[in-house]
């Protein structure tokens, strides 16, 4: 704005040098319709990028610029307001804290809305709880999180993962949290929406649609293959998701998330707060401790273990 400003004042002061009679409309006119775009739409987009950890920007006819339809924009905000605090709930859990608790009083702000199809910022304020750990960073640990997703999802190919996704996230558990965030914002074009665009400062951005849901639908049934051990783990069920079959499982050397194909409601209130004996292929992070389990089998026991 403020390049246009100075060019169009330049000229006015150049005529005037040359004794050339300016009519301040004519000056104004040449550049008021660039100025009046950049006050509607870019500086908006501007704020909305600057002050978010996330921003979405949904494409499709139900996000229309002028006029997006109502249920477009409800399916958009709703689907970030439940899948930010499906991430930030699982990735406290994994750490050993009360992610669902957590989660249901965490502060999610709409950094703002922009013009040009669907633009939306995301903004996460955590709660002072006590639940949380003493963790100055954590914060910003949750945010970094969410800005990550666009670099993650740039690894989803056209009909499957590509390599290196096991460096850009070496945590199993937490890629595993991130691929099934990115798989509840790819649009299913039922809502008008046909691609959602996700991006970050830090990290860039990256595009989902059908394409992709369709890809990471298939990824998430089947282990990465390469880095798998088999073995069998003890410990205490702590969170359980139906939706995604998965469940976590606190051990005497951490929390494991869980794949459990079979996961039925009844199964998953009997397992909660109860010791259970797992066993099937798994992947362990950099240090060597098991993140990621692939259930084959599972049995009651009388108290947690160890894997054996």
């Amino acid at each position: 704005m403020r390049v246009f400003l100075e060019h169009s004042v330049g000229i006015g002061l150049l005529a005037k040098e040359h004794g050339v009679a300016v009519d301040p409309a004519e000056l104004v006119g040449g550049v008021i319709d660039q100025l009046d775009k950049i006050a509607r739409e870019s500086y908006p987009l501007f704020q909305v990028v600057e002050n978010s950890d996330l921003v979405l920007h949904a494409e499709g006819p139900g996000a229309e610029h002028a006029l997006p339809w109502l249920s477009a924009f409800n399916w958009l905000t709703g689907t970030a307001n439940k899948n930010m605090r499906a991430l930030i709930r699982s990735t406290l859990d994994l750490m050993g804290v009360d992610g669902k608790r957590i989660s249901r009083e965490a502060d999610l702000r709409l950094s703002g809305v922009a013009p040009g199809s669907i633009w939306i910022g995301l903004k996460l304020m955590l709660p002072d709880s006590p639940l949380l750990p003493a963790d100055g960073q954590l914060g910003e640990r949750l945010a970094d999180t969410a800005a990550r997703l666009p670099m993650l999802a740039r690894f989803i190919d056209d009909e499957t993962l590509r390599p290196g996704l096991h460096e850009a996230e070496p945590d199993p558990a937490q890629r595993d949290v991130a691929l099934l965030s990115l798989l509840a914002f790819a649009p299913t074009g039922k809502r008008g929406i046909h691609t959602l665009g996700i991006s970050s400062r830090e990290y860039g951005s990256a595009t989902l649609s059908q394409r992709e849901r369709v890809v990471l639908q298939e990824a998430l049934r089947h282990p990465l293959p390469g880095r798998l051990r088999e073995g069998a783990l003890q410990g205490e069920v702590r969170e359980a998701d139906l939706d995604k079959t998965r469940f976590h499982l606190r051990t005497p050397e951490g929390v494991v998330r869980c794949v459990l194909p079979a996961l039925h409601t009844e199964q998953a209130r009997i397992m909660l707060g109860r010791p259970f004996r797992v066993t099937g292929k798994y992947e362990t992070d950099r240090d060597g401790h098991p993140r990621l389990m692939y259930v084959e089998r599972i049995e009651p026991m009388p108290e947690s273990g160890r894997l054996l």
